[in-house]
C-alpha cells in the first residue's frame, strides 16, 4: 500500500508541499549503514535495494516498490541506519527533512495526528509481513526470510541482467566484439551470484527464487537454441537426442546476434561441457571393452547411447559385428542410423522399439528382446533422471544380459556450479550423484570390477562387468 494512501486528500498535500526530490544514478546509495537517522523518502520511480554490504559479495534483504517508504523510522527515533539502501536501477525519491516537516506537524496538530496514525500503521503491516515470512521461511526449511524474499532477490538478479542485455544489443552493431565481451561476462557473474544467493536457501525458497529466475528471463533463454530445445513442451525435450547433438556439436545458434551470445555462454557452462566430455570417454571405454579376436556384439539403451558410437566407428569395424540401438522413439532411432550412416559393412546395425519409460522404471525387461550376449553395452544420459532404486533396477537387468567377460559402460552426472541454471532456466533438473555413490549402485545392481572416472569438473564414466 502506498504510504499517501494512508493519509486524506488534505494531509497528503500537506506532506507533499515539504518534500523535495531525490535522483539516483543505478548503483547509487540512498541511505548507509551506519549513519545517523533522520529523513526518509518515497520512491517514486525505479527500484531501491535495502542490502547488507558486510557480506561479499553483498546480500538483497528487500527490495523496496514505487510508492513503498525508507528510513521512517529512523525519522522517529534517529537511531544509526542498520542496512545500506542503493538504486537497483534510475530512481527518483521524494525526501522528507527531518527539522522541516517536525516544524510543520509542530505547528499542525491535526496533520500532526493524522501523520503519526499512518506511521504507526505502517510499521504494523511491517511487523506482520515479517512474522509471516519468517513462519513461511521456517515451514520451507529456508535460511533467508521466505519465499516472496526469495523471489525479490530473483528478481534483482534477473533484472541486471536484462540490464545487461539492453545496454549490449545497441553495441552490438557497432562492436560485436565488444558486445560479446560484455554479455559474456555479465552471464558469467549471473551464474556466481545465482549460485551464491540460491544454494543457501532451503527447499521451497529455492523453488520460489527459480522459479522468478525462469519467468523473468524466458524471452531471452528462448532466443538461444539450446534454451528453445530444453524449453520445448513437444518432443524435443531436455535430454532428447536433438538436445544432446547440439550441445555436442557445440555451435552456438540463436535468434540474432544476442541469442548466439546467449547460447554460446551456456553451450560452455561446466555441464554442458562435461556432457560432451563424458561422451568422449564414454566412447573411447567402450572401445577397449571390444574383444580383440571375434566380432563384437553391442547393445546402445538409448539413442543418445547410439549415437555415442559414431566416435569409434573405425575400431568397430575393425573387429565388425553387431550394434543393437533400443529406445521408444522411431524419430530417435532415425537419428542413429543418419549418425552411425558411414559405419563399415562388417558392422550390422539393428534399430529395435521398445518403451524406454517401462525399461527406465524397472517395468520392462531387455529378455524379451531375445538378443545374445552381449559384449558391451552402453548407456548414456540415462540415469541422471532416474532415482538409485529404479538405477538399481535397470542394472540388474542390464547385468543379466552381459556376456561373461562383458562390460557396462554408462555415464554420470556429477554436482557443478551451474545446476540451478540448468534446473531452472533450461528446466532441466538432474540427480547429481558422487564417485562413491555410482559405484554403490552399480555393484548393488550386479556388477563388479567397476571403474570410475571424471569427465572434466561435472561428468562421471563408470565401466563394470558381471558380478562373478
Amino acid at each position: 500500500m502506498d504510504f499517501l494512501d494512508r493519509l486524506g486528500d488534505r494531509d497528503r498535500e500537506r506532506l507533499l508541499a515539504v518534500a523535495s526530490t531525490v535522483r539516483l544514478a543505478r548503483g547509487e546509495y540512498l541511505i548507509r549503514r551506519g549513519e545517523r537517522g533522520g529523513d526518509f523518502y518515497r520512491l517514486v520511480e525505479g527500484e531501491l535495494e535495502v542490502i547488507d554490504s558486510r557480506q561479499q559479495p553483498a546480500v538483497v534483504l528487500d527490495v523496496i516498490a514505487r510508492g513503498q517508504m525508507v528510513g521512517e523510522m529512523g525519522f522517529l527515533n534517529e537511531q544509526a541506519r542498520t542496512a545500506d539502501v542503493r538504486a537497483g536501477e534510475t530512481s527518483v525519491c521524494q525526501r522528507w527533512d527531518r527539522p522541516a516537516l517536525l516544524r510543520v506537524l509542530e505547528a499542525d496538530s491535526p496533520f500532526a495526528a493524522s501523520f503519526y496514525r499512518a506511521l504507526a500503521g505502517l510499521a504494523v503491516d511491517r511487523s506482520r509481513t515479517i512474522t509471516t515470512t519468517a513462519m513461511m521461511g521456517a515451514l520451507a526449511g529456508g535460511r533467508s526470510g521466505g519465499s516472496e524474499s526469495a523471489a525479490q532477490q530473483a528478481r534483482v538478479l534477473a533484472g541486471r541482467v536484462k540490464q545487461m542485455f539492453a545496454e549490449a544489443e545497441p553495441l552490438i552493431r557497432r562492436d560485436r566484439a565488444a558486445a560479446q565481451q560484455r554479455v559474456l561476462t555479465g552471464l558469467h557473474g549471473f551464474q556466481a551470484a545465482v549460485d551464491s544467493a540460491l544454494t543457501p536457501l532451503g527447499r521451497g525458497d529455492q523453488l520460489a527464487a527459480g522459479a522468478e529466475l525462469a519467468r523473468e528471463l524466458h524471452a531471452y533463454v528462448m532466443r538461444s537454441h539450446l534454451g528453445e530445445f530444453a524449453n520445448d513442451t513437444g518432443d524435443r525435450r531436455v535430454g532428447h537426442h536433438e538436445t544432446i547433438s547440439h550441445i555436442a556439436g557445440h555451435h552456438p545458434q540463436g535468434d540474432g546476434p544476442l541469442g548466439e551470445m546467449i547460447d554460446g555462454w551456456l553451450l560452455d557452462l561446466p555441464t554442458a561441457r562435461a556432457l560432451r566430455e563424458r561422451r568422449a570417454l564414454a566412447a573411447q571405454l567402450m572401445a577397449e571393452a571390444l574383444p580383440e579376436v571375434r566380432p563384437a556384439r553391442v547393445l546402445a539403451v538409448g539413442a543418445n547411447s547410439g549415437c555415442l558410437l559414431a566416435a569409434e566407428l573405425d575400431r568397430l569395424g575393425r573387429v565388425g559385428g553387431e550394434i543393437v540401438c533400443v529406445d521408444g522413439s522411431r524419430e530417435a532411432l532415425e537419428a542413429v542410423d543418419a549418425a552411425l550412416k558411414d559405419r563399415p559393412r562388417s558392422i550390422r546395425l539393428r534399430l529395435m522399439l521398445s518403451d524406454m519409460a517401462l525399461l527406465a522404471t524397472g517395468r520392462g525387461r531387455l529378455g524379451h528382446l531375445g538378443l545374445p550376449p552381449q559384449d558391451v553395452i552402453v548407456v548414456d544420459g540415462l540415469i541422471e533422471y532416474l532415482p538409485e532404486r529404479v538405477v538399481v533396477a535397470l542394472l540388474q537387468d542390464l547385468a543379466g544380459q552381459l556376456a561373461p567377460a562383458g562390460r557396462v559402460v554408462l555415464t554420470a552426472m556429477a554436482a557443478a556450479p551451474d545446476d540451478l541454471i540448468f534446473r531452472h532456466l533450461l528446466a532441466w533438473p538432474m540427480i547429481r550423484r558422487t564417485v562413491p555413490t555410482l559405484r554403490d549402485v552399480l555393484r548393488a545392481g550386479g556388477l563388479g570390477e567397476v571403474s570410475t572416472y571424471e569427465a572434466g569438473s561435472a561428468g562421471l564414466v563408470a565401466s563394470a562387468g558381471r558380478n562373478a
